[in-house]
C-alpha cells in the first residue's frame, strides 16, 4: 500500500494506511503457523507467552505496548494446534477480540496488597486453560514471569521451560505479509531521517531533533521510540550515549538511530550520521571507514551462509576503531531486536551454524570511533533477505558533505 500524503504545506512525511481486516487475518495466520510449527518441531506442547511481541506475534493483537512490557496484565496460552487464548487487560478485551479469535479477561496479580492470593487465583485460570486445550502434565514452555505467577504454577505441578528456542526460531523468516508491511512503512522511517536532517543547525538540541522523529513516527501511524538515541558532537563518543538537552553546533556530527516500532510494530533499526557545516578531515576519515565497512558488510549477505561464514568473510575494521567496536555487525529483527547474530570474526560466535534463510530482515550496522576521540559514527541499514542476495528496505542517501574530499 502506498502511504497518504499529508497536508504538504505543514507535513512532508507519510501517513500510513493501517491493514484491513483480511490481510491482518492473513498475518495472523502466517505467523501463528510459523509459531505452532516451531513448537513442535521442539516437542512444546503449550507456550504462555508474557512478552508483548511474543503475544502480538502468537495473537495479532496489541494492547497498550509500552505498559505492558513492565506489567503482567496480559498473557496467551498457545497451544500446539488450534487457536490461542488470549488473556487480556479487562479494558481492553472488547478490543482485542477484533483481531483475536479467543480473547478472556485477565486475572493479574499486581497492583493487590495480596499478590500471592491474586497470583494463585490467575494460575487456577490458566492451568485450567491448559486443560481445555488438551494439556496436561505436559512442559509448558514460557517466556518471562512475576515470581508470584511463577510460584503458583509451580506449586500446581506445571513443568516450565524456556520458550526462547520456539519463538526465536518462529520469528527468524518472515512471511509475505509480515515482509509487505516491513515495505510499507519504509517511507515512514525515511521521513524521519529526512525530517531531523533538515532540522539540523546550530542551536537546536537533541531532545527536539527527537521529538521530530517522534512526531514524524506518530502520527504517520507508528507506535513508540524503543530507545532516544539523538546524538550530537561529544556525544558522538563513546557509542551508546542517549538523547540529552544539548545543543547543536557548528562542527558536530549528530548520529540518529531510529529505534521506531512503527505500523503493526514493525521495528526498524536504521542509522545515519550528518555533518553540521563542514566537517573536520579526520570526521571525514572516520565516516568513510564506517560507510566503507557497511556497505562491503552488506555485499556479502546471501541466503546458505551459515553466521560462521559470514563473519569470517567480514571486511577488517581499522585497528583504531575495534576497541569501541559495536557488539555484533548483524542482528535480526521483526517486532523487535531478534535473531540471528553475526558477531565480529575475534568475537565467540554461539550460533556459528545457523544458516541464512530467504524471508530474514537484518539489520547490518557499525560504530566507529576512537577511544577518547572528539566524535564517533554510527551507520546502520535494515535489509530483507532474498532469493539470490539481499534488499535494502530504508534506501536513505549517505552524507555527501562527509564523504567528499576523498
Amino acid at each position: 500500500m502506498s502511504p497518504r500524503e499529508g497536508n504538504s504545506k505543514t507535513y512532508d512525511s507519510p501517513i500510513l494506511d493501517p491493514p484491513d481486516a483480511e490481510r491482518l487475518e492473513l498475518l495472523r495466520t502466517e505467523r501463528l503457523a510459523r509459531l505452532q510449527g516451531s513448537m513442535r518441531a521442539h516437542d512444546v506442547a503449550a507456550c504462555l507467552l508474557f512478552n508483548e511481541p511474543n503475544i502480538r506475534y502468537a495473537t495479532g493483537a496489541s494492547a497498550m505496548p509500552v505498559y505492558a512490557m513492565s506489567t503482567f496484565v496480559r498473557c496467551a496460552v498457545v497451544p500446539q494446534e488450534g487457536q490461542p487464548i488470549l488473556f487480556e487487560h479487562a479494558n481492553s478485551v472488547h478490543r482485542s477480540r477484533r483481531r483475536a479469535p479467543d480473547v478472556r479477561p485477565m486475572h493479574a496479580w499486581e497492583f493487590f496488597d495480596d499478590p500471592v492470593a491474586e497470583a494463585a487465583a490467575w494460575a487456577d485460570v490458566t492451568v485450567a486453560a491448559l486443560g481445555e486445550l488438551g494439556v496436561t502434565g505436559d512442559l509448558v514452555a514460557m517466556d518471562r514471569a512475576g515470581t508470584a505467577a511463577y510460584l503458583a504454577l509451580e506449586s500446581r505441578g506445571v513443568r516450565l521451560r524456556d520458550s526462547g528456542p520456539v519463538t526465536q526460531q518462529a520469528r527468524q523468516v518472515k512471511g509475505p505479509v509480515e515482509r509487505s508491511l516491513f515495505d510499507q512503512n519504509a517511507p515512514l522511517i525515511e521521513a524521519e531521517l529526512r525530517t531531523v536532517e533538515a532540522a539540523l543547525a546550530p542551536g537546536v538540541s537533541e531532545r527536539e531533533l527527537l521529538g521530530e522523529m517522534a512526531r514524524i513516527l506518530l502520527r504517520g501511524g507508528g507506535e513508540y521510540l524503543a530507545t532516544n538515541t539523538v546524538c550530537s558532537g561529544p556525544n558522538t563518543n563513546p557509542w551508546r550515549a542517549e538523547t540529552t538537552d544539548r545543543r547543536v553546533a557548528l562542527g558536530d556530527l549528530v548520529y540518529v538511530d531510529t529505534d521506531s516500532v512503527a505500523l503493526e510494530g514493525c521495528f526498524f533499526c536504521v542509522s545515519r550520521t550528518f555533518a553540521v557545516g563542514e566537517p573536520s578531515a579526520a570526521q571525514r576519515a572516520t565516516y568513510r571507514a564506517a560507510q566503507s565497512w557497511l556497505s562491503s558488510m552488506e555485499a556479502l549477505v546471501r541466503p546458505g551462509l551459515t553466521c560462521g561464514e559470514l563473519a569470517a568473510m567480514a571486511p577488517p575494521i581499522p585497528e583504531r576503531f575495534m576497541a569501541q567496536r559495536y557488539e555484533c555487525m548483524i542482528h535480526g529483527i521483526g517486532l523487535e531486536e531478534e535473531n540471528p547474530s553475526v558477531c565480529h570474526p575475534q568475537d565467540a560466535q554461539s550460533n556459528a551454524d545457523s544458516v541464512l534463510e530467504p524471508g530474514m530482515v537484518l539489520v547490518v550496522e557499525g560504530y566507529f570511533g576512537e577511544v577518547g576521540g572528539d566524535h564517533g559514527v554510527k551507520l546502520g541499514d535494515q535489509i530483507v533477505v532474498t532469493d539470490d542476495g539481499a534488499r535494502t528496505l530504508v534506501s536513505y542517501p549517505w552524507c555527501d558533505t562527509l564523504l567528499a574530499g576523498g
